[in-house]
């Protein structure tokens, strides 16, 4: 019996950009503010349409599958650059977020921070932005006042 029976044959799978945003408590408006800032990001760098992943209203402790599954597919090579408003949405812990986004670019996977309000679009990678905080100050860096 032929073992391709009944089975599709694998298409090549292109790099995508995804986006992540992950908001606690839930957001009755899935951060749409955010998400519509970050596709608006990439159409201006010309990047394709972004995948979004979103955990809303999770907590670390609650698990974050939108999470896994973006480290997933930028493990697998299916997703090249993630746009984010701030690293801050990886973790309130600058220690935590800045290892996620270190985790992502080994991987080979850019990623992109949404500029701060006001400046022109831009590329900027994690890397080269000040410390998530600005001291005094409880709003992340990059983060969007709808």
């Amino acid at each position: 019996m032929d073992s391709t029976v009944g089975h599709t044959p694998a298409t090549h799978v292109t790099a995508h950009v995804a986006i992540y945003l992950r908001c606690y408590p839930f957001d009755v408006t899935a951060m749409d503010c955010h998400r519509r800032a970050l596709e608006a990001l990439a159409a201006e760098l010309e990047l394709p349409d972004p995948l979004l992943h979103l955990d809303n209203g999770l907590r670390k402790p609650d698990g974050l599958p939108a999470l896994v599954g973006l480290l997933q597919g930028v493990a697998a090579g299916w997703i090249t650059t993630v746009l984010i408003p701030g690293p801050f949405v990886f973790s309130m812990d600058g220690a935590e977020a800045r290892a996620v986004v270190e985790l992502l670019e080994r991987h080979g996977c850019r990623v992109v921070e949404l500029p701060p309000r006001g400046e022109r679009a831009r590329a900027r990678t994690v890397r080269s932005l000040p410390p998530l905080r600005v001291a005094g100050s409880p709003e992340p860096v990059g983060a969007v006042a709808c």
